[in-house]
């Protein structure tokens, strides 16, 4: 039996363990006059350091730093007669994100736009705040849902946030614990380069990528998403769900630009493009109804610091060896040596192949505008909504050509340019019209 259970800590009593993480275990906990119910987060024992108290209390500050209603409310810090660390805070009721995309199931285009817009609201204050939270992902993004109150979004887990404005430079980072998760981690956090807002835009736009598809935009194991979240250009996410809108394939590609200045400029310009994205009807909360996952605090965190993926971020930080390279080289020709050996087993007929009749060359494959030339273009567009309406261009027009040109102009790979050139295109025969 939990020794804590039945235990008081501040002004409130323990009732029941309710979850537990890599950091720590959840209690659910009641205040013994005004029945209050509470969530208490005490760090482990084989954790419990004046480092990591340092981390819970950074995770109070931050939150109280931000005092906004979508980022859950902490009201009280303490410590334990073993010195274990604790912090209360307001006990939600509904499920994280992760419910909605563990059965790799497409969320629905209205419910997207509703998450995302709450999500972006409270981080939009927190970077207001100077808080960059470092660990974005569906375990921590909270849909609230109770009894006779309108379903919202909170966001949880700041223990590994980080104050932009702190004068104490005391560093809360240790060996064997990564501050993040592979799978949402920016390629900054990956080379272990200074941090900001637009680390956390890069989780947004996995996240979106998940809830859209279904599936993240990189697979595999932690060395090699980490691989890819540096190196390779994301895919649209249209290419793996045919029908989304051009204007949110756009959007996940800003999002997940490698460079952090090629990233939207803040929380708040993410959530006026969603604005723009034609829905069948108005944004709303997602449903669980038919789903059968267990309620998000009965689980435990399937996050947390693995030795594969302290290892992985040392290999990826640091420099190869002329070594690496040619133990590389070697690998590439051993394949090259098979491939060739099976190639030349399956060119061996019984019998001779038949004449191929002689094709043409295949037709090229258009190549879109250059960035600049797109953004000339755009630019083009305005000058003559202008004088065609004298002067008066509706301000949603305008905005959205400003949007798009900011687009054209961060555009990094052929891909990018193709989605652009489309709306280009769509924007052109508007004006022919």
């Amino acid at each position: 039996m939990d020794p804590l259970l039945g235990q008081r800590l501040g002004d409130f009593v323990i009732q029941e363990r309710i979850g537990e993480g890599g950091m720590g275990v959840v209690y659910r906990a009641e205040h013994p006059l005004i029945g209050k119910q509470a969530a208490i987060k005490v760090m482990r024992l084989d954790l419990a350091s004046p480092q990591q108290a340092r981390r819970l209390l950074v995770e109070a500050r931050a939150v109280n730093a931000i005092r906004h209603p979508g980022i859950i409310d902490i009201f009280g810090f303490g410590s334990l007669p073993d010195e274990r660390p604790y912090i209360i805070m307001e006990l939600l009721q509904g499920r994280t994100l992760s419910d909605f995309v563990r059965s790799k199931e497409r969320m629905e285009l209205e419910s997207v736009v509703w998450v995302m817009d709450q999500m972006l609201a409270a981080l939009g204050a927190a970077h207001d705040a100077g808080v960059v939270h470092r660990d974005l992902k569906p375990e921590n993004v909270f849909v609230v849902e109770a009894a006779k109150i309108p379903p919202s979004v909170k966001l949880v887990d700041f223990g590994i946030a980080k104050l932009l404005e702190s004068r104490d430079t005391t560093p809360l980072t240790s060996e064997g614990f990564v501050i993040g998760t592979p799978e949402f981690m920016a390629p900054e956090q990956i080379n272990g380069d200074p941090i900001s807002p637009a680390t956390d835009l890069y989780a947004v736009g996995v996240m979106l990528f998940q809830l859209l598809t279904g599936e993240r935009p990189f697979q595999g194991k932690p060395l090699q998403v980490m691989f890819a979240q540096r190196d390779q250009p994301p895919p649209v996410p249209s290419s793996r769900v045919p029908g989304i809108p051009r204007e949110l394939d756009a959007l996940v590609l800003h999002l997940l630009a490698k460079e952090p200045a090629a990233r939207p400029a803040s929380a708040e310009k993410v959530r006026e493009r969603l604005k723009r994205i034609p829905l069948r009807s108005a944004p709303h909360a997602p449903s669980t109804a038919k789903r059968g996952a267990p309620p998000a605090a009965s689980r435990k965190d399937a996050g947390g610091s693995t030795v594969e993926i302290r290892e992985a971020l040392k290999a990826l930080r640091r420099p190869l060896s002329p070594g690496w390279w040619l133990i590389g080289a070697l690998v590439v020709l051993c394949v090259s040596a098979t491939v060739s050996r099976l190639r030349q087993a399956e060119q061996r007929p019984s019998a001779p192949p038949a004449p191929r009749p002689k094709e043409g060359p295949p037709p090229p494959t258009p190549v879109p505008p250059t960035k600049e030339q797109q953004v000339q273009r755009i630019q083009a567009l305005l000058d003559q909504f202008d004088r065609r309406s004298q002067g008066t261009t509706p301000a949603e027009m305008k905005r959205e050509l400003l949007d798009l040109m900011d687009t054209a102009a961060l555009t990094k790979t052929l891909q990018e340019r193709e989605i652009v050139e489309k709306e280009l295109q769509d924007w052109s025969t508007r004006v022919e019209q």
